[in-house]
């Protein structure tokens, strides 16, 4: 669609869907609510223009560019999504899409999604709007190809998941992978606050260890954001921050660091039940 960051829109014939009752834990029985996807498209278009309007589309090239400068590579050539949420009822999904969106049409490279808790009418925009949904719940283990710079996409996630993509790329295949998600350093301070072992859930504690120890080869770039800004993207970015792995770092480090802890396909879930 033209003057929107040269994204367009997949039109395609809008198919009839039967609503389906949702089972959630404890027999509790959730009805989907009613989503209208023409709205939810013109919604997220709207929010586009918002995000192209605000100062924060420059944040998040300045941001994106500097790590693409530490890792003395370009461009992007790929983004995979994970744990974006009912963009069609949270506001901060709704920015967050916004945003992957537009760096999409930055770096003009696919993007790749999945989140269990979509709607089959969520699935609907995110395809009219050019996104790829991956079929398969792949937990965020996706090792990345040595030739192939990726960007992985997770504001605002389980721990948990971080750490199973940090642990399926373990070693130098670190520096072909991108994090955008929640700030290593906070999840290490917080780690950190008070004797471990008490009142942290063992699943959590050892997603967060891996996190601290990869931690020392990383370089992190915080998204400078106001919390009283009139865009609402402090909100939707609350502790968010860019991190890169350059070959120097992942080398400059004992020979036994990168004995791998974990097998590839361990799984790090900070909540067993969610089924994320």
């Amino acid at each position: 669609m033209p003057g929107l960051d040269e994204f367009q829109v997949v039109r395609r014939r809008r198919s009839q869907r039967n609503r389906q009752v949702i089972p959630l834990p404890l027999g509790v029985i959730l009805y989907p609510p009613e989503i209208n996807t023409e709205h939810l498209l013109r919604s997220m278009l709207d929010a586009v223009i918002v995000l192209r309007k605000s100062p924060y589309r420059q944040i998040l090239f300045d941001c994106l560019s500097k790590s693409l400068s530490i890792l003395d590579r370009d461009p992007i050539q790929e983004i995979v999504c994970y744990g974006l949420g009912n963009f069609s009822q949270s506001r901060s999904s709704k920015h967050q899409l916004a945003a992957l969106l537009t760096i999409k049409s930055r770096y003009q490279c696919p993007v790749y999604l999945y989140d269990p808790v979509f709607y089959p009418e969520e699935i609907e925009v995110l395809e009219l709007l050019g996104l790829s949904i991956i079929p398969v719940n792949e937990h965020a283990q996706r090792k990345v190809n040595n030739d192939t710079l990726t960007l992985f996409y997770m504001p605002h996630v389980y721990k948990g998941l971080i750490a199973n993509c940090v642990n399926a790329n373990w070693g130098l295949n670190l520096n072909n992978c991108i994090f955008f998600t929640n700030s290593f350093e906070s999840i290490k301070n917080d780690l950190g606050n008070g004797p471990r072992n008490r009142g942290i859930a063992n699943h959590y504690q050892i997603a967060s260890e891996l996190i601290e120890k990869v931690s020392v080869c990383v370089d992190e770039i915080s998204l400078k954001l106001s919390n009283t800004d009139q865009y609402c993207m402090a909100d939707a970015f609350n502790s968010t921050s860019i991190h890169v792995f350059k070959n120097s770092r992942l080398t400059d480090v004992p020979d036994d660091f990168w004995v791998p802890i974990y097998s590839e396909n361990y799984r790090f879930d900070e909540n067993p039940a969610a089924g994320h």
